[in-house]
């Protein structure tokens, strides 16, 4: 019974991540989809530049939340270790590629922390603090995403965690440095944006996004 619960929990927890706050808000509010502005991103970051800062930070904490009620629940119905870690890869893979918006949502940094700060607020903590020090020198938000979530694995093996945490610590390690890779191509030209920098919302920049992308 308990194998059956975790199947359907992993799978709960991937329509989950589908929830993306980020498209939701803005079309909610503005009856738009984000992701025809700015980056083309469905995120916190994006939002923060062509709608500022009172529309990201609900959207931040929004999408955290549902990482970290992903691994409360886990735990709360007394799973195996290895599902709850499942269903934690499941809500970011769910963000990041949603099947209700044709697999084009965020980037999962949000939605990491969230689930991390619950499953392991040390290793998490640390690794936000790596981050918050890269900002502070390069006012990148991507480049602390990578950042921090790459140092996550890192931690967990120093900190002697069990082989499924640093596994987890891994995928997620993964999905962030994927759905930054052309970020890492923009930081090495030295054409990355930076905190504070914003993008007018505005159809035109959609327009330059998507031939870009053909």
């Amino acid at each position: 019974m308990l194998f059956i619960f975790g199947i359907l929990y992993v799978i709960a927890a991937y329509l989950i991540g589908n929830l993306n706050f980020a498209y939701i808000l803005v079309k909610v509010f503005k009856n738009e989809d984000v992701r025809d502005y700015g980056s083309g991103n469905a995120g916190t970051t994006n939002v923060l530049r062509v709608m500022g800062k009172n529309y990201a930070l609900p959207v931040f904490l929004l999408d955290a939340l549902k990482g970290s009620l992903i691994i409360i629940v886990g735990n709360a119905l007394g799973l195996y270790a290895w599902f709850i870690v499942l269903g934690g890869i499941a809500v970011i893979a769910g963000h990041n590629w949603p099947l209700f918006l044709q697999f084009r949502g965020g980037k999962g940094t949000a939605t990491s922390l969230g689930v991390f700060l619950v499953y392991d607020w040390q290793v998490a903590l640390i690794a936000i603090a790596i981050g918050l020090i890269v900002l502070y020198f390069w006012r990148m938000v991507s480049l602390t995403s990578m950042v921090g979530m790459t140092v996550l694995p890192i931690i967990t093996i120093i900190m002697g965690r069990p082989g499924y945490e640093i596994f987890f610590a891994f995928v997620l390690c993964g999905f962030s440095v994927f759905q930054h890779r052309k970020n890492i191509g923009r930081i090495i030209q030295g054409r990355e944006s930076k905190l504070g920098q914003k993008a007018p919302m505005s159809k035109k920049n959609s327009s330059t996004h998507r031939r870009t992308k053909k």
